[in-house]
This record gives structure tokens, C-alpha cells and sequence, in this order.
């Protein structure tokens, strides 16, 4: 499972992620509630690419949203049935925990010393790996964004499309900006003039990246429909890809030097522990034969 989606599984089902839920209500029902910091907690955690792909993609953020709060839902609406009672349930949790304990003690006792990697061995793995440590190509985009609501029919399809176009035909003579924050259904970047900073290229939806590559820096692309809505989108800049210093990304090289030599450690310290203990072959067709 991916950091990303261990996070939002941990916000849905209740994980502690903050000691206590506070802020503004997002979501909620009757049994559960997503607040600001849950939710500031999630993209906090995620990768400066991973926060500015969710906040650019407004129908992304609401599964987030929506995905959180019904299985907070049902999580609160189980305990109240007692079904973390079950004994299936508890062996399942138990389980869970004894794997928790093992995981965590490894990585403890096979941790490298605190002194590595050196600098040295830093630079080596820098200079050896340039293509891992290159930022892709990335446009400067501003966005108006109009959304369709799920299942719309093509009259309010066509609405959305035309609202669009009036606004793209108006911000290639206007402020673009101005429109943006007034007109903008995607309030995190209409509150910036719809500005989304540098997008990499690799994480645009196909339609606006292609979109973007037909303008030239200042121009305003006409409505580009997308599943959830359309996206007037503006482009100010672009970024060549580039090797990012070594300064930027030495604590992630030393953090991926260290995970690697723990994982080695511990293969090592699990063959010594158990990697030659006899096995009793007939008692293990046995149990294989009882299991049928």
C-alpha cells in the first residue's frame, strides 16, 4: 500500500493521527466527522507533488473527503454493534498488533549507527542515481474551473460549457485573476486568482496538460472538459527539467540509505535467528492435511 493511501485509510478508520480532532467540520453524519485538521494532517504527510496534485483536482479531494467520513461511519456504527467484539474481528486486531510489535522492534535493533551514511556515501549515491533527482518539466498554470455535478444531463453539461467559454473569451482581454476568485468553483486556488503554482507535467490530468503545451506563456486556453467539470486554465510559465541540488534532497538520500541498510540488517538478523532451525516435515504435512 502506498504512503498516500496508508494515510487516508488511517484518517477513515479513526487512526490517531492527531491527538485531537480540531477546526472547522468538513464533513459529517450522525456517527462521524472529518475536520480542517484531519485533513491538514493527511496532506501534510504527503509529498509537495502528492498536495499539489489533491488540490488541483477539486473531485479527488471530496472522494478523499466523502472516503473518510462513511468509513469513519461505519467504523463507529460496528463498535456500536459490538462487532469489535467478534472473535474473528479480535484475531484479526490481535494479529494486526503482534505484526505491529515485530515490524517495529526489527527496524529498532537492526537500525544503522547514527552516523550514517557520511557525507561521502550521500554524494556517491547522488552523483550515481541524477535521473532520480531530476524535477520534471513543470508548467506555472492558473485555473477558472467550473464543475459538473455527477451524472449531470447534457443541459446542465452544456450550461457548465458555456459559463466556461464566456470566461475563458473574457479573461484573454480581463483579469484573469479577478475572474478566477470571483467565478472559480475550485476555492483553493480561486482564493490564489486561480493560481496552482508549477504543476509537473507527469501529474496533469492528460486533457489540461495537452491543453497547456498548445499555449504560449500568457495565453488562455478554451474550456477543457474533464469527468468532473471544466478547466479554463491560463499559462504563465514553464520549467525546464532540472537536477535538483544535492542540498535539497540530501536528508531524503541519507533517510533511503538508512531504510535500505535496516532492511539488510534485518534479512541478515532473521537468517541468524531462524534460518536454520530444523523443520519437522511430517508434522508440517500434518497440519497442511488438518487445514483441508
Amino acid at each position: 500500500m502506498s504512503k498516500f493511501a496508508t494515510i487516508v485509510v488511517g484518517l477513515a478508520l479513526g487512526t490517531p493521527l492527531v491527538a485531537l480532532a480540531q477546526g472547522d467540520v468538513i464533513a459529517n453524519t450522525a456517527q462521524a466527522s472529518v475536520t480542517e485538521s484531519d485533513i491538514a494532517t493527511l496532506m501534510k504527510s504527503l509529498s509537495p507533488e502528492g498536495r499539489t496534485r489533491l488540490a488541483a483536482d477539486p473531485a479527488a479531494m471530496d472522494r478523499v473527503v466523502r472516503s473518510a467520513l462513511v468509513q469513519r461511519a461505519v467504523l463507529a456504527e460496528a463498535k456500536a454493534k459490538g462487532w469489535d467484539k467478534e472473535p474473528q474481528v479480535k484475531s484479526a486486531v490481535e494479529e494486526a498488533q503482534r505484526d505491529v510489535v515485530v515490524r517495529s522492534y526489527l527496524a529498532s535493533v537492526n537500525a544503522p549507527p547514527a552516523d550514517y551514511p557520511s557525507d561521502a556515501e550521500i554524494q556517491a549515491a547522488y552523483d550515481q542515481n541524477h535521473a532520480a533527482f531530476t524535477a520534471p518539466r513543470a508548467v506555472h498554470l492558473a485555473q477558472i474551473y467550473i464543475a459538473v455535478p455527477p451524472n449531470a444531463d447534457a443541459a446542465t453539461i452544456d450550461k457548465a460549457r458555456k459559463q466556461a467559454a464566456d470566461l475563458a473569451n473574457r479573461a484573454r482581454n480581463g483579469d484573469f485573476a479577478a475572474l478566477a476568485k470571483e467565478n472559480s468553483q475550485d476555492k483553493a486556488s480561486a482564493e490564489k486568482g486561480g493560481d496552482l503554482g508549477f504543476v509537473p507535467e507527469t501529474l496533469m490530468v492528460p486533457a489540461v496538460r495537452q491543453a497547456a503545451e498548445a499555449l504560449k506563456p500568457g495565453q488562455v486556453s478554451t474550456p477543457v472538459q474533464v469527468p468532473t467539470g471544466f478547466h479554463v486554465v491560463k499559462l504563465i510559465e514553464t520549467r525546464d527539467p532540472i537536477l535538483r541540488p544535492l542540498t535539497e534532497v540530501k536528508e531524503q538520500i541519507r533517510a533511503f540509505l538508512r531504510a535500505q541498510r535496516t532492511q539488510q540488517n534485518e534479512q541478515a538478523y532473521l537468517v541468524k535467528l531462524g534460518g536454520s532451525a530444523p523443520i519437522n516435515e511430517d508434522a508440517l504435512k500434518k497440519a497442511l492435511a488438518a487445514a483441508q
